[in-house]
């Protein structure tokens, strides 16, 4: 029997137009989009919308502050679960990865989309007042690497670990330049992500008390589906503030969380998220028997992939 599982990704996601064909082309993703951007309410002056199609893709560097790309993902999950729910795809269980539990969240029932946006826009406020600049990279490459590297043993920390060869390590903004030009020393291929401070690591501790007071104004309802954590590396018990700062300052072990759904064949893992990054990794497995499949990426075929994740579960 099929087991469906919507996957919502977090930060470095984002990206300008995301979602533009499905904007235009699909009644039910506009739709959702819009009643998304009305709760949400504006974002210094500018909608939702406005944020995601006023700059061409090639900006998307510059898409990285908090108070934008927080609601803005949120929006965009909430939007692709929507438009599947028209043609009838729902799941069986939600996986968050960073960002991506409160998403998760939402769609279980355990916080309504007014919650989710009010949390996630004083959490940007309070990391863009408090936190040091910080940047995530992702490093093609085996996390063992980083062994063999005693300089940066203090000052570069794992913050997620997304398979065998793919991880992404946090750092100072001041510690980038220089671990870039390690990296290319050494021929190894890594993509810098449009994040402006290092979650999941030690720099994040200056917003502790803020956040958890943040997220315990929050009233959570009861999880009318089973949520998976990619902290915790299974299902949620829990969620209070004391979780989701574990989201924010833990590592992401996405491999761990995923290796019992990828090698189960009656798994179809659905990437609910802008780029189709979480479905990618899990094709990169060596030994992949559960149908993994984006709904939106960066190739504008979004109205193809979305059909196409209709016909495979239907």
């Amino acid at each position: 029997m099929k087991r469906v599982a919507f996957m919502y990704s977090g930060q470095g996601a984002q990206y300008f137009q995301m979602g533009r064909t499905l904007y235009d082309g699909d009644p039910a993703y506009r739709d959702a989009l819009r009643r998304a951007e009305a709760i949400c309410g504006p974002i210094e002056g500018r909608t939702i919308t406005e944020i995601l199609f006023s700059r061409p893709m090639a900006d998307t560097a510059r898409f990285d502050r908090l108070a934008e790309t927080h609601p803005v993902l949120l929006a965009v999950g909430w939007a692709l679960t929507e438009a599947l729910a028209a043609r009838g795809v729902v799941p069986d269980l939600v996986i968050g990865y960073s960002l991506g539990e409160t998403i998760a969240a939402v769609v279980a029932g355990a916080l309504s989309l007014d919650q989710a946006f009010w949390a996630l826009r004083a959490q940007a406020a309070l990391y863009e007042r408090s936190a040091p600049p910080g940047r995530l990279v992702a490093v093609l490459n085996r996390v063992e690497l980083l062994d063999t590297a005693p300089e940066w043993r203090d000052r570069i920390h794992i913050a997620a670990i997304n398979g065998p060869g793919h991880m992404v390590v946090a750092m100072a903004e001041a510690d980038l330049a220089p671990f870039l030009d390690w990296l290319d020393a050494r021929q190894l291929v890594s993509v810098v992500l449009p994040v402006r401070f290092g979650f999941h690591s030690p720099l994040v501790e200056p917003v502790r008390h803020g956040f958890l007071e943040i997220v315990e104004q929050l009233g959570f309802g009861r999880l009318r589906l089973p949520m998976v954590s990619c902290a915790l590396a299974r299902p949620v018990e829990t969620l209070d503030a004391a979780h989701f700062w574990g989201v924010n300052r833990g590592v992401v072990r996405f491999a761990d969380t995923i290796q019992e759904f990828a090698a189960n064949p009656a798994s179809i893992l659905i990437d609910v998220g802008p780029s189709g990054t979480l479905a990618g990794f899990i094709r990169l497995r060596r030994e992949v028997a559960a149908t993994a499949l984006p709904v939106m990426n960066q190739f504008c075929r979004d109205l193809q992939t979305l059909e196409r994740v209709v016909e495979c579960v239907g």
